[in-house]
């Protein structure tokens, strides 16, 4: 019996080979596919992860607007706020004035260079944005910021209280300012005890120390610690942290795949020791910021408050009252209310901020939907509205971030 040894033929194998390669080219396309969707995913879920991240700390900031700070007028002044523009825009009118929680500027124009921070860097404004300065003694990444006490009293003694954990207690030598607080039915105030031992601009705070408070009885005042910014000098009885998008002209500090003539959003911290700021990036690729203010400065149709938000402005005090509803502050109480320490504790109820950012890196196979308002629907008038094509980001995708605070150290919220 002879065995079958016949093998494949040469145009069966040709026949195998091409229909191989076949699903190979299917495959690796389908792959190519799936690899080319997953890396939009993961450059999306990289930009929303960096903006929740960084948005939390605006969030906390805003939150904590007039911790720690004093409420009356000062007898003497100090040294001052920002020593560089744009942020000098934003400091206090008078050094013996109290300092308003929160400044807000409209639509800064482009161009607005600080050219005074950085050794060979200077940061511009873009594309028109808001400005929002927040002033509060915690407005500060350094730790003695974060940290308050009070004192105590004992018979022949007034020491500050200790805290449990001892991350939480202030150590000696740091900068501190006292405020002593008196309550009554209809007020709060918050006033700024200078150092006697100190002198001129430089009596507004204490070198911390067990015994530096002794000759402050605490029976009859009740008397708050807050710890200020680390510093060679101490320029001022506050911290501050402003907030602002900006284009940097350093080489390497923009990323290479935002849309032209984006920026980054920069929480910039007034340095206690010169005025300067520190910036610190906080979200990549933005196209604007926009701050809308909610206000309680009606009494139903009469001046006053009861509670209720009744105006809502842009960041310049501009009011804008559709439908002719009554019971909107004007533009004018707006205004005045934007300038006066006393009225931003007990009226501004509320902070929106809108900042529309890139999402993810260039899609030519993408067209964005244009235009895009910054802003909660009915909100145009009082944001912006982007013309995405006529800037030239049509295939960019967009996220619009949208942060609703109250601030909880304001009077209006308590």
């Amino acid at each position: 019996m002879k065995n079958n040894q016949r093998g494949f033929t040469l145009i069966e194998l040709v026949i195998v080979m091409a229909i191989f390669i076949v699903v190979i080219i299917i495959t690796a396309d389908a792959f190519k596919v799936v690899l080319s969707q997953s890396a939009k995913i993961f450059r999306s879920e990289e930009s929303n992860t960096e903006g929740i991240v960084g948005l939390e700390m605006m969030r906390h900031d805003l939150q904590q607007a007039g911790y720690g700070l004093y409420t009356e007028p000062l007898n003497s002044g100090y040294v001052g706020e920002a020593s560089v523009s744009p942020a000098s825009s934003f400091n206090e009118p008078s050094l013996t004035v109290p300092p308003r929680a929160i400044v807000t500027g409209n639509n800064i124009p482009v161009g607005t260079q600080d050219t005074g921070s950085e050794s060979g860097n200077s940061y511009t404004i873009a594309m028109n944005s808001d400005y929002l300065a927040i002033k509060a003694t915690s407005a500060s990444r350094d730790g003695v910021a974060q940290k308050w006490t009070y004192l105590t009293y004992l018979p022949g003694s007034v020491t500050p209280h200790v805290w449990p954990s001892a991350s939480e207690n202030l150590s000696t030598n740091d900068a501190v300012v006292l405020l002593t607080r008196k309550l009554t039915t209809s007020s709060n105030t918050l006033t700024l005890v200078p150092d006697p031992a100190g002198s001129g601009s430089s009596s507004f705070y204490f070198a911390y120390s067990n015994s530096a408070f002794a000759n402050y009885s605490t029976n009859s005042s009740n008397y708050v610690v807050y710890g200020l910014d680390g510093g060679a000098t101490i320029r001022m009885p506050f911290n501050r942290t402003d907030y602002f998008v900006a284009r940097p002209s350093a080489a390497g500090k923009m990323p290479t795949v935002c849309a032209p003539n984006t920026g980054e959003l920069y929480k910039a911290v007034v340095n206690q020791d010169d005025g300067r700021l520190t910036y610190y990036p906080v979200l990549d690729c933005v196209a604007d910021m926009q701050v809308v203010l909610g206000w309680d400065l009606r009494n139903g149709s009469s001046p006053g408050t009861d509670g209720l938000i009744d105006t809502w402005s842009n960041a310049d005090g501009t009011v804008v009252t559709q439908n002719n509803v009554a019971g909107f502050a004007s533009t004018a109480e707006v205004q005045a209310a934007l300038a006066s320490p006393s009225l931003i504790r007990d009226s501004l109820k509320m902070v929106k901020v809108y900042v529309l950012a890139q999402n993810g890196r260039k899609d030519t196979g993408y067209t964005s939907p244009s235009p895009i308002v910054v802003g909660d629907p009915g909100e145009a008038s009082l944001t912006r509205s982007y013309d995405i094509t006529a800037a030239g980001w049509s295939n960019y995708r967009w996220k619009l971030y949208r942060l609703v605070v109250s601030p909880k150290n304001l009077q209006a919220n308590q």
